[in-house]
């Protein structure tokens, strides 16, 4: 199975960029071999000032890939990636060694028939996508201050006593 992932240099030793879109390079790895079979120099994408992620993603399901592995795939790019059956594995970290072994633990199949996690499901959302972790300034904290008596916008009419 060859897995997609996003690297600040062109080694299995190099580090997961946490960019999905504007990452330096897209290493292809052959996940039976261990092996790069494919690097993308990704770094023109820097200088893109929209839909870098959506030309990275076309860039990967170009390359064969079946899978990304990589700090954040945003929204454009999911659906890119969705549309092409590429599973989305986000939160990636440490090397690119480490990554794709982590990945290869939590999704064994390896003979031939990827069974890896759904590209819908497999697309964390920021903050983790609990609930009550809105998007909103508070985040689900309760920053807001409510409503105090009289600026409800009801200048008192409705106060009973």
């Amino acid at each position: 199975m060859k897995v997609a992932v996003s690297a600040t240099g062109k080694e299995l030793d190099s580090t997961v960029d946490q960019r999905f879109g504007r990452a330096q390079y897209l290493l292809i790895v052959d996940t039976e071999s261990e092996a790069i079979v494919q690097v993308i120099d990704n770094q023109g994408a820097k200088d893109v000032e929209h839909g870098a992620g959506i030309n990275t993603a076309s860039l990967i399901a170009q390359a064969g890939a079946q899978a990304i592995l990589t700090g954040y795939v945003g929204p454009k790019a999911a659906a890119v990636c969705e549309k092409a059956g590429i599973a989305m594995v986000n939160g990636a970290a440490g090397t690119v060694a480490e990554a794709v072994h982590r990945f290869m633990d939590t999704h064994p199949a390896r003979e031939g028939t990827a069974q890896v996690l759904s590209p819908s499901s497999a697309a964390a959302q920021p903050g983790g996508g609990a609930m009550g972790q809105g998007r909103g300034m508070g985040q689900g904290r309760g920053l807001g201050g409510g409503r105090r008596q009289g600026q409800c916008g009801c200048q008192g009419k409705n106060r009973q006593g």
